[in-house]
């Protein structure tokens, strides 16, 4: 990787400050022999975490995972809104970023991308998606299109016929696998490309929020989000490794490479076996680099991909499938601002709360088990898959990358869907007419049956041998019954085995299905070896503060990965990997306000580049940031009181913003009136300012609203009698207490030019009051000694030049 200039690093200092550690950008860091440091604060943290949900789930395996899917299933019913909502936030956010800043070049103006366009996308596309396309390719369309596989709102609506439950079903595999899904990436990958090699930040996750957040970045707030990173990345991977790791011991089953009749016990060694192989393969392909290792694997794993796409295409039915194809992109089209903002609101009610009386429409757990376990988990992945592409994304532009990662995916995504989705339903709904039709010719819905000494698991659909005609009046004449018999057997799907269908589908083209099974799973191996460096490289760099690491350290966390999915495999089974999958998706909750934060970094960081906006050292900013005061208290202790301790009148104001807000309104009420008053009649800066009477009035409105939130709720937790639904007036009364207090800092952020929105104002005020209310006393107070400095000094300098003039007299 080419280093960073000093002069660039020097200019990013500047811009973002130092933490007070010896690593990168002041950050904590230990250095342990040649060349081998790391964060010691963010790499045993998350191996901490890493191991203890290991002990957990070893120890207390139901209960935990109980815990896990509760708390799953309450972020998905509490917060579905919210991940849509913002999902489509993303979406219409990069159109600004790609018209405004799409020029920029995540690098100096000079530089050229380090990968060519077909090995930067195969490194991209296999990072991102990898083994799910394979995973989902053929049986999530059915999953969508048939109601036994879960009732939604397509397929249990009560009048669409199949024709019209087909496209539905691929439009919303499409949905969950295309712009939506890769847009979070995006944003990410962008975001970091652009700090780090255009301002010359350390590749890191945490750098995306320095914009907003400053020196607080490089102390324990960057820490902590270094931290959960690692742990979404490994809990990501480890699920990823053993579920798939599932799906290839299935594979070898079919083609007797393993026993048909494994025991319970014979099928995890087998699973571990297969994780472990494919972690020593990802090990030696992170100690051979990216260029070498991860690159060509990504390759072999992308052309191989692409040549199961267009064998099935030519062996099934092409103009059926380039039908699917452009159909699906015309309905995606026509759909996509309706599928993006559905949230099932209606649907999501359960009996007894307003569900649906007519038993038709999604089942209540639906989002839970499809869009929101999609969205938690892209989000939960972006550390992963956004850092790995802003590491290979040097030298393009953002327009570059954007196209790369959301127009590129999401039409491979139409070609992907659309083939193996379109031939997997063409196939069940052949495997379904045979049984029917075995049925009403000879009352044997197996006539048909292919009988073959190929394993099938138990719960796996039936298979059907295609005859070469049909002894059926309906179906005599020419043209009635048109058949392909090599394309034989044909299965129906069952929801049971749906990892196994995509076996099923390759089985059925003229005899070639041992031989498809085979490259599946190289593919399917490779892939996952792909995701697992992948990953490790991207671990390696947030443990190392963005520095390319240790042999030794990359091997450390390559073998962890593997470790921790084997430990909780043997310890739990499939179910613990679920736990972790569970994990996965809730993290994908702050992470998801995270991202919401570094859309506007990432904004501020373009407009000081562009020189939109003034540079840290030619504007204002808050005397007193949100992240500071109190909360310094933390990295005062880790660094051993390096940091200094925060000012006393921070601390207590933040203790007064608590207990007596309305005192704080006041003050920073007053001294704003103060300042404006000072200002010069006639400048475009003055603004009337507010008497006392005017604030006393906002103090009072203060003062009735916060206490009414604290007394109503008390009267509610005393169970006073018809008090039961105070609680709803109380928080009404809260919520227009912050926009009193979201109101005030407005004025003063106009006053003294800070950059920010009154969306800003308003979200501080409802989840940080106390240290709002803070920060605008210490605007104030701060402005206001400078100015009064400056009285003081005109006032001395008055008093000499009088004195000059009388001894002029003289």
């Amino acid at each position: 990787m080419a280093e960073i200039s000093p002069d660039l690093v020097l200019a990013g200092e500047a811009e973002y400050e130092r933490g007070n550690g010896s690593g990168p950008f002041g950050m904590r860091q230990v250095t342990l022999g040649k060349g081998f440091t790391f964060n010691p604060v963010v790499s045993v943290c998350a191996a901490a975490v890493l191991w203890s949900f290991v002990i957990i789930v070893s120890v207390e395996k139901e209960q935990s995972m109980t815990e896990f899917k509760a708390a799953q299933s309450w972020v998905t019913s509490t917060f579905t809104w919210f991940y849509i909502g913002s999902q489509q936030y993303w979406v219409f956010y990069v159109v600004p970023l790609i018209y405004y800043y799409g020029h920029v070049k995540l690098g100096q103006d000079d530089e050229q991308p380090e990968y060519s366009d077909l090995s930067y996308f195969s490194m991209v596309f296999c990072a991102g998606v990898a083994i799910g396309l394979i995973f989902y390719g053929a049986s999530e369309p059915l999953w969508h299109m048939l109601s036994s596989g879960g009732a939604n709102r397509y397929n249990n609506n009560g009048y669409f016929n199949d024709n019209e439950k087909a496209p539905a079903a691929i439009n919303v595999t499409i949905f969950h696998w295309g712009v939506q899904a890769w847009v979070v990436y995006a944003i990410t990958a962008v975001s970091m490309g652009f700090l780090s090699y255009r301002k010359g930040l350390p590749l890191t996750f945490r750098i995306t929020l320095a914009p907003l957040f400053g020196k607080a970045i490089w102390g324990w707030f960057g820490d902590l989000l270094d931290s959960v990173s690692i742990v979404t990345i490994v809990c990501g991977l480890c699920t990823s490794l053993g579920l798939g790791a599932k799906q290839i011991v299935g594979g070898m089953q079919r083609l007797s490479w393993l026993k048909s009749d494994l025991t319970e016990q014979e099928t995890t060694d087998s699973t571990s076996w297969c994780i472990a192989i494919i972690t020593g393969f990802a090990t030696l392909s992170v100690i051979s680099g990216l260029n070498f290792g991860i690159k060509t694997i990504s390759q072999t794993a992308f052309l191989l991909g692409n040549f199961l796409l267009l064998t099935v295409f030519f062996l099934d039915a092409p103009w059926y499938l380039l039908n699917v194809m452009v159909q699906s992109l015309g309905y995606h089209i026509q759909h996509f601002i309706e599928i993006g903002f559905y949230t099932d609101a209606f649907a999501q009610l359960a009996k007894g709360e307003g569900a649906p009386n007519d038993g038709l429409g999604a089942d209540p757990a639906w989002m839970d088990w499809w869009t929101i376990f999609y969205w938690g988990w892209w989000i939960s992945w972006a550390p992963f898959v956004g850092t790995f592409m802003a590491r290979i994304s040097r030298g393009r532009t953002i327009r570059n990358v954007l196209l790369y990662t959301l127009s590129v995916p999401f039409c491979y995504s139409i070609l992907w869907f659309g083939t193996f989705g379109g031939a997997a339903i063409r196939m069940h709904r052949r495997a379904t007419f045979l049984s029917d039709m075995g049925l009403q010719l000879h009352q044997d819905a197996d006539f048909y049956l292919h009988t073959s000494s190929d394993f099938r698991p138990a719960g796996a659909g039936k298979c059907y041998s295609v005859p070469a005609s049909l002894n059926h009046p309906d179906y005599a004449a020419v043209g009635k019954y048109v058949t392909d018999m090599k394309v034989s057997p044909v299965c129906a799907f069952s929801w049971k085995d749906d990892a196994g269908y995509w076996f099923d589908l390759m089985g059925q083209y003229h005899g070639m299905g041992p031989f498809l099974v085979v490259v599946s799973l190289i593919t399917t191996v490779l892939y996952f070896v792909t995701s697992s460096d992948s990953g490790s490289l991207v671990v390696d760099l947030i443990a190392n503060n963005g520095q390319e690491s240790h042999v030794v350290q990359r091997v450390f966390w390559a073998l962890t990965e593997g470790a921790v999915a084997i430990a909780l495999l043997r310890a739990g089974g499939q179910e613990s990997l679920k736990a972790l999958q569970s994990i996965s998706i809730c993290a994908g909750l702050p992470f998801t306000v995270i991202i919401m934060l570094m859309c506007s970094a990432l904004w501020r960081a373009l407009k000081i580049d562009q020189q939109h906006m003034p540079a840290r050292d030619q504007r204002v900013d808050w005397a007193l940031p949100l992240y500071g005061g109190i909360f310094d208290f933390l990295e005062f202790v880790l660094t051993l009181g390096k940091s200094g301790l925060p000012q006393s009148s921070t601390v207590r104001d933040f203790v007064l913003g608590l207990l007596a807000p309305p005192l704080l309104l006041w003050k920073a009420l007053r001294g704003l009136a103060a300042l404006q008053a000072q200002q010069p009649k006639g400048t475009s800066e003055n603004s009337q300012p507010s008497t006392a009477l005017q604030d006393g009035f906002m103090v009072a409105a203060c003062s009735l609203t916060y206490s009414a939130w604290i007394i109503l709720h008390i009267l509610t937790g005393a169970k006073v009698e018809g008090a039961s639904g105070l609680w709803g007036i109380a928080w009404t009364a809260f919520v227009g207490f912050a926009v009193l207090v979201a109101s005030v800092r407005h004025c003063v952020r106009a006053h003294f030019k800070i950059e920010g929105s009154g969306l800003e104002d308003l979200v501080a005020a409802l989840f940080f009051w106390p240290q709002t209310l803070a920060q605008m006393v210490q605007q104030v107070e701060t402005s206001q000694e400078p100015s009064m400095k400056s009285v003081k000094a005109g006032e001395e300098q008055l008093k000499v030049s009088l004195e000059k003039v009388r001894e002029l007299e003289i």
